[in-house]
């Protein structure tokens, strides 16, 4: 864990306080409760904050460690493997063996890649946000089978490092529900600036989100997808209805 994050969202839950306590004491009882209300949510958002900061980072932190440890030794292996084969074998079974051997290395290597990826998208890093987006569409297109466009500009796209990694894992979360539950056969995502806020909005033709299906304690996607926006200070409405599901998400700029 970074102590620097935990001593941001630490400093951010008491300056909060102390500006409550610091306005007009002389406030009705029910005032008082608001106002209370108030700083429990914005101290719960601080800590939010700062807790999924820390888990970004260890996140990129594994991440790297899988890539640059376990992805060069498998990448050796493969080397190897690939003059090893090159030489004369004895018989049919030996050169199955080696075939077999090669192909459940690429498999290994792959799976390495895809956790990797999803610990920490090598995109946002190699491309930022725009590119990351593009790849990510175009990996749920092709494994899901389900036509998905994206809708943005590169250049409204360029922002700093922990909204754009916000807003890459709310995309990502909303496909994978899409994926899991819409049934849906297309799949729009669009990415506006405007009065210093960005308008995300992801929208299906599936079988639609029930209002009963948001509230359920199950609904672990929804609520990282939640928490993720209110952490960031934005505001997100899901609907439903049975042309299918439109999320859609404010949130504002860094300056």
């Amino acid at each position: 864990m970074r102590p620097s994050s935990l001593l941001l969202g630490a400093a951010v839950l008491l300056a909060v306080r102390l500006a409550v306590r610091l306005t007009d004491c002389r406030r009705t009882p029910a005032e008082e409760r608001e106002a209370d209300a108030r700083a429990r949510l914005a101290g719960r958002r601080a800590t939010d904050y700062a807790l999924e900061n820390i888990r970004e980072e260890e996140r990129a932190h594994i991440a790297r460690e899988l890539h640059d440890d376990l992805g060069q030794l498998l990448a050796t292996l493969r080397v190897d493997m690939t003059l090893l084969r090159q030489q004369p074998v004895a018989d049919d079974a030996t050169r199955e063996l080696l075939t077999g051997m090669d192909e459940r290395l690429m498999s290994a290597i792959t799976s390495l890649r895809r956790i990797a990826g999803n610990l920490r998208p090598l995109a946002l890093d190699e491309g930022g946000l725009y590119f990351a987006l593009q790849s990510l569409r175009n990996d749920f297109a092709q494994r899901h089978g389900i036509d998905c466009v994206l809708d943005a500009r590169e250049s409204e796209l360029v922002l700093n490092d922990r909204y754009s990694t916000a807003i890459f894992r709310i995309v990502q979360e909303s496909l994978t529900n899409i994926a899991r539950h819409a049934g849906a056969g297309k799949v729009r995502i669009m990415l506006r600036r405007g009065r210093g806020l960005l308008h995300v909005t992801i929208e299906d033709d599936g079988r639609g989100i029930a209002r009963s299906d948001m509230e359920k304690p199950s609904s672990f996607g929804l609520l990282g997808m939640r928490e993720r926006v209110w952490a960031i200070r934005g505001d997100i409405e899901i609907s439903g209805s049975p042309r299918g599901t439109r999320i859609a998400i404010h949130l504002p700029l860094p300056e």
